[in-house]
């Protein structure tokens, strides 16, 4: 495992700021993010949300059942994430997902949910930055040959 797919942490700037309170109670704006990376707390509830077999492939391992062969195969990002996104879709997950998200970040899932859209996607891209079988796809718009 080099050094590179070894991220602590990633900031994310904020192209919208999000409002917050203040230590002193007033208003104030958070404009920029820090997502850890993410601990066995954070795979135990992926895995619970999406799948054991999704959430292996993410981490870049093997799935259950898979041989010492199939380690030389790439993941199919696409695949993957259409196998993902489906299992994603309800309120409740979206939710959990969120929480995720927040707990990685050190924030409320009520930041999280008051981003603008445009930040959601850098989020999203910092989060599959963890996660090296799907980085190729992050970059590139496609998985890796």
């Amino acid at each position: 495992m080099s050094k590179a797919s070894l991220l602590t942490e990633i900031p994310i700037p904020l192209s919208v700021p999000v409002a917050v309170a203040g230590a002193d109670g007033k208003d104030a704006e958070r404009s920029k993010l820090v997502m850890r990376r993410p601990k066995v707390r954070h795979a135990k509830r992926l895995a619970a949300l999406i799948g054991a077999d999704i959430v292996s492939e993410l981490m870049g391992q093997l799935p259950a059942g898979a041989t010492a062969e199939d380690a030389g195969e790439k993941v199919d990002g696409r695949a993957l994430v259409a196998d993902l996104l489906p299992k994603l879709m309800s309120q409740e997950r979206l939710d959990a997902f969120t929480q995720i998200v927040a707990d990685m970040c050190g924030e409320d899932a009520a930041i999280i949910d008051d981003l603008d859209l445009v930040d959601l996607v850098a989020v999203g891209k910092a989060f599959l930055d963890f996660f090296p079988a799907l980085r190729s796809l992050q970059l590139t718009g496609s998985p890796q040959s």
